[in-house]
């Protein structure tokens, strides 16, 4: 079945965050091994995550759907979705640039002709009953930071993976196209159903 099929990889990519050394802040770990491109991150390949054994507080979320996309089977059949903070979303698009806009990424596979989305961060799998669409509003539920993301394309892994700059990924946030700058997407009015828990590693 597909759902242990993802099982599996979760448990594999779990391995791998737990083997982890050396600091658990990204600024820091930059800083120790003498780093300063903001790039540097986004442009990590998930073999260079797994043999310098880089945390996961480091690569983030990025780097986390980087591993599963190089950890699935290649029979099973996915999708990265990016989500963009919603109120970074809007000031950029409103021409109040922020330093950065911040976003998720996460996994959805199809099951009964519907996508259906999960945190590859997450040693269990727990699917996310909500429209998985671009242009759909997500309330994540963080408690340390709330508030709403866009979705803003759903990609396949090799596009994903084609991302290696924070200026592709801002892109994709804009438009759903890392080549196109403009803010095309409109979002719906719709509040999807909270994902209260869904991030993180517990």
């Amino acid at each position: 079945m597909i759902t242990e099929e993802i099982q599996k990889v979760l448990n594999d990519l779990d391995k791998i965050l737990r083997s982890a050394v050396g600091l658990r802040n990204r600024r820091e770990y930059m800083r120790e091994i003498g780093v300063t491109d903001r790039d540097w991150h986004f442009s990590l390949t998930a073999d260079e995550i797994i043999k310098n054994k880089i945390p996961a507080a480091v690569i983030g979320c990025f780097g986390i759907a980087r591993l599963f996309c190089k950890l699935a089977p290649k029979e099973l059949q996915f999708f990265v979705v990016t989500c963009a903070y919603e109120p970074d979303w809007t000031a950029a698009r409103n021409g109040n640039e922020p330093k950065s806009i911040g976003g998720h990424q996460v996994i959805a596979v199809e099951i009964d002709d519907k996508l259906r989305m999960f945190h590859p961060g997450r040693r269990k799998l727990e699917f996310v009953d909500t429209d998985v669409a671009v242009g759909n509003l997500v309330d994540f539920g963080f408690r340390d930071v709330p508030g709403r993301y866009l979705i803003t394309a759903i990609m396949t892994p090799d596009e994903y993976n084609k991302i290696n700059t924070y200026q592709k990924l801002r892109n994709v946030y804009a438009s759903g196209d890392m080549n196109n700058p403009k803010f095309t997407i409109v979002p719906r009015s719709k509040i999807t159903v909270p994902l209260q828990n869904l991030f993180g590693r517990q």
